[in-house]
């Protein structure tokens, strides 16, 4: 039987990306954030509704998510810690501004995704912002010769965790192409 627990949040697996927004005080900024869905071309993004990127996102209405690998984990986790102040000079991270959202795309990134605010709703705490994905950046080694996502190729961090204690978790090499974990288990029950 399961039992009922209590905790302040649960976090059963979300990767983890850098918000880049343009900051009224500081020009362009960046934040941590591990809250996220998309769908097609569409994003939703939960931020703290009193953390500073919520104030500048709702301002500017346009973002980047950049999603690091395992080598940025230290520039990654230290965006997250420090709050209201400058971190792309403090933390030496290299950068450009995207043309399309006037935001930081993170060069040490290998996807970005470039979003325009569509809405925002605020409730209990929390901006849920709603965007549309205006492009999709990829580093060109985790492409192959047609252009297709080289899947295997890419892993991001995980934040997992509950109001105890956080952890990291990490993709192995091991890939299932869609439905082939299902081909194997027909074959072997005898069935085509």
């Amino acid at each position: 039987m399961k039992q009922s627990f209590k905790t302040s949040k649960l976090y059963y697996g979300f990767p983890i990306f850098i918000l880049g927004y343009q900051d009224q005080n500081f020009g362009h900024n960046i934040t941590t954030c591990s809250s996220s869905y998309s769908l097609g071309d569409w994003l939703v993004i939960g931020v703290g509704a009193e953390e500073n990127a919520a104030e500048q996102i709702k301002h500017y209405q346009k973002f980047t998510v950049n999603i690091p690998d395992e080598n940025l984990m230290l520039e990654m986790e230290q965006a997250g810690f420090i709050s209201h102040r400058e971190k792309l000079e403090r933390l030496g991270v290299h950068y450009e501004i995207s043309e399309r959202t006037q935001a930081p795309i993170l060069e040490d990134c290998p996807v970005v995704l470039d979003c325009q605010v569509d809405r925002i709703v605020e409730k209990e705490g929390i901006c849920h912002i709603f965007a549309k994905i205006v492009e999709r950046l990829v580093d060109p080694e985790l492409l192959d010769e047609k252009g297709h996502f080289k899947n295997d190729r890419f892993a991001p961090i995980y934040f997992m965790g509950d109001g105890h204690q956080r952890v990291y978790r990490y993709l192995d090499k091991r890939v299932d192409i869609k439905g082939s974990f299902i081909k194997k288990a027909r074959k072997k029950d005898g069935k085509n």
